[in-house]
């Protein structure tokens, strides 16, 4: 039987063996994310991590273009064009779950240290006042955003991060940076407010680090930011945290909303305004909403509940970090 024969044959038995482990975690804790996947991060960071520009986004070119080629082969009627599409899914099917995607099955942290998935408004309430404190506190040491670029950002935090060669693809997708799980490689929109960069590369290096669950990723590259002895860093961290909360604060309470914009620094207030304005200029576009529904079926694919809305989600971790400590212990 021919190479490609066995891969369209193996698909079904693939899906198969994916959707058993999505129900035993202990599989991937035990075996994958804590041993094989750091053999594969390894490897991959030692092939791509010199090479400057994300090799990754070349290659995710190539395999549409194979794709887009496959499928329309198949209007051919050939069995053997079907045998190279189901082969060529199969394949990548193979390679994304080996090299990364296993990862969204392993045991989460929420599960581990059994965070709530509501709270109370005091909790919301307390939390929300101490990060106002902390970035006003930040805001009168910051060096100006404007005067930051992305090399001096990354040098700043010291991790390898690298520029996207598609800043405006990303930008009407509203995405700030993304993973690619086949070459390990986190890459960054340098085009974002950048306020926004230094959060935005720890939430993909959360990802390279084997943590597939958005809010996850996000949480630490809140804590990764504000434990940062630069105060540009810090702030971007308790920035993003403060966004996040107001929006719960918003959506719920509206009307309390400008007893805590009131209390912050005129300097954050621009900060926020800004923010806004800028990404209000992709929301809701035609490539926002396509990519946004087709990443909301990935996650719950891959066994995030909340699906796109898994991003909200830090708003919990960040409560639960300074309400009950549990983070705080279980990340230091």
């Amino acid at each position: 039987m021919k190479l490609k024969s066995i891969f369209a044959v193996a698909l079904i038995p693939q899906i198969l063996l994916i959707n058993f482990i999505k129900n035993n975690p202990s599989i991937i804790d035990d075996y994958y994310s804590y041993y094989l996947y750091n053999y594969i991060l390894k490897i991959n960071s030692f092939v791509y991590s010199n090479i400057d520009i994300p090799v990754g986004e070349i290659l995710y070119v190539f395999l549409i273009i194979i794709l887009i080629y496959l499928v329309y082969r198949v209007f051919s009627f050939k069995l053997n064009d079907f045998i190279n599409l189901l082969a060529f899914i199969s394949f990548v099917y193979f390679i994304f779950y080996s090299f990364w995607g296993l990862n969204y099955f392993k045991t989460s942290i929420s599960d581990e240290l059994s965070i709530k998935d509501d709270y109370e408004f005091e909790e919301l309430d307390n939390t929300l006042n101490i990060i106002i404190t902390k970035i006003n506190e930040e805001v009168t040491l910051i060096k100006d955003h404007n005067e930051l670029d992305f090399f001096e950002v990354t040098n700043m935090i010291n991790l390898n991060v690298k520029q996207s060669l598609v800043p405006g693809i990303l930008l009407f997708q509203t995405v700030g940076g993304h993973f690619i799980p086949f070459t390990s490689e986190s890459v960054v929109n340098a085009d974002i407010p950048k306020v926004d960069l230094p959060v935005v590369i720890f939430h993909e290096y959360a990802h390279q680090m084997g943590y597939a669950d958005e809010a996850e990723a996000s949480f630490i590259g809140f804590m990764r930011a504000v434990e940062s002895n630069n105060a540009n860093i810090r702030y971007s961290g308790y920035f993003n945290a403060l966004l996040n909360l107001l929006n719960e604060i918003n959506k719920n309470h509206k009307e309390k909303i400008e007893d805590y914009t009131s209390k912050l620094n005129p300097r954050v207030i621009t900060d926020i305004n800004y923010n806004m304005e800028f990404w209000s200029k992709y929301h809701n576009n035609f490539f926002d909403r396509i990519s946004g529904y087709l990443y909301d079926f990935y996650l719950k694919s891959n066994k995030q509940e909340y699906g796109i809305l898994s991003y909200n989600k830090v708003s919990n971790f960040i409560i639960d970090y300074y309400q009950r400590e549990v983070l705080s212990d279980f990340f230091n």
